[in-house]
């Protein structure tokens, strides 16, 4: 069977495609991943074959400025709450569905033009790239939506979350011969069931299975083996150094790791946080834009089984790298997803969150901010409920069903002669 991948970003959109992208190879399927040419490297990166699909203008990529930093209260279970949205609110949301359809428009030429040749008999897209569901209409071939973490199954394209396609996604879809209401036959859902949202859609839960972004055959380097030490249901241990309750006693410091995604760095008041707390001894491991010059301590899937917390964002890959880790987090969220993921984490009490609205941007602000952030953070390590909600929440994510058996349901979906 042909299966055709497609995501328009790398990183965390690409990275939760490719143990099924494997698992298919493994299983004598053929593969292809169709991404924008900037991608391409990175798919190359895995081991799996990329098809460049031309490159995607940073001018439709940039997200709506309405949707960095989304103003007023939201719902902490918005996308199931609609109806309780303002008109503002409503059209942050458009805003953000209109950019990813600008995308698909921006993808689906090229990507249709090498589904008609190559014939893919299913076509696998992250939740966001809509494009790929253009093309499996196209073709009249399965369609499969694979989602990165998020608690919800966010469907943008879409007027009002719950409402008709969006006008401009309707009209792409007619323009390639496909029915504007198709949606994936089924979505790949790696978000653990205690932190999801409930959803109407057809969902398939797949457990993570952490990538470097590499060849799978990449082994842990000595410097990171170092770094990531015991696993953190062997090392609970008080930020004064004492055993905390139901770990062993461990020498050296606590460590903790900050993981930040935006090239501009973690805020004034997440820097004050870290420096109060490597002031009181603990030591913090920096991964991504946090390393802040430092050379970076590795990938977060490699650090964090030595680290008893996790400050970040609220991205879905750090997420779940944390769930599987059993690893407490402190989110600190911009966009409108992250605080979702942070409220999620905290209703599961594996976890802290505040919107990062809520940090005062002046410097003595941050100064008084990071200081709370801090408390935060010490208290993610001194209260043992948040380890032992972590660990629960590691527990759940590893019983979840693995890539091998999400081969099997895909290739169900495309009939019995396969």
């Amino acid at each position: 069977m042909r299966v055709l991948f497609t995501t328009w970003a790398s990183g965390a959109h690409l990275v939760p495609m490719v143990p099924l992208a494997r698992a298919l190879l493994g299983a004598g399927h053929q593969v292809r991943v169709a991404v924008p040419s900037e991608c391409a490297a990175a798919v190359a990166r895995t081991g799996l074959v990329p098809v460049q699909i031309g490159a995607l203008p940073v001018a439709v990529v940039r997200a709506p400025d309405a949707t960095r930093r989304p103003r007023g209260i939201w719902p902490t279970d918005w996308p199931v709450r609609p109806a309780a949205f303002t008109a503002e609110q409503h059209g942050v949301l458009r805003a953000l569905g209109d950019r990813q359809v600008r995308i698909a428009e921006a993808m689906a030429q090229g990507l249709v033009a090498f589904a008609r040749c190559w014939q893919p008999e299913l076509v696998v897209h992250d939740a966001g790239a809509y494009a790929g569901t253009v093309a499996a209409g196209a073709l009249g071939v399965p369609a499969i939506g694979q989602l990165w973490g998020s608690a919800a199954v966010l469907r943008l394209d879409r007027q009002r979350l719950d409402g008709p396609p969006l006008p401009g996604y309707a009209r792409l879809m007619r323009r390639y011969g496909a029915d504007p209401a198709r949606e994936p036959d089924l979505w790949l859902d790696p978000c653990p069931p205690s932190l999801a949202l409930p959803s109407r859609a057809r969902r398939l839960p797949v457990r993570l299975v952490p990538q470097d972004g590499s060849s799978p055959h990449e082994t842990r380097s000595p410097y990171e083996a170092r770094r990531a030490g015991p696993h953190p249901a062997r090392q609970a241990v008080a930020p004064n150094g004492r055993r905390a309750p139901g770990g062993p006693r461990r020498s050296g410091p606590v460590r903790v790791c900050a993981a930040w995604d935006d090239v501009s760095g973690p805020p004034d008041a997440v820097r004050a946080a870290l420096w109060a707390a490597e002031a009181r001894g603990v030591e913090v491991v920096r991964v991504g834009s946090a390393a802040e010059g430092r050379p970076p301590a590795g990938p977060l899937h490699r650090v964090l089984p030595g680290c008893r917390a996790l400050l970040h964002q609220g991205g879905g890959a750090a997420v779940l790298a944390a769930a599987t880790a059993g690893v407490p987090q402190l989110v600190v969220a911009p966009r409108l997803e992250q605080q979702l993921n942070g409220a999620r984490l905290a209703r599961a009490g594996a976890g802290m969150y505040l919107p990062a609205d809520a940090l005062d941007g002046t410097r003595q602000g941050a100064r008084a901010a990071g200081g709370r952030l801090a408390l935060d953070l010490f208290t993610l390590l001194e209260q043992p409920s948040y380890t032992a909600a972590a660990h629960a929440l590691r527990r759940e994510a590893l019983a979840m069903p693995g890539p091998d058996k999400a081969v099997l349901a895909v290739t169900r979906l495309t009939g019995p002669t396969m």
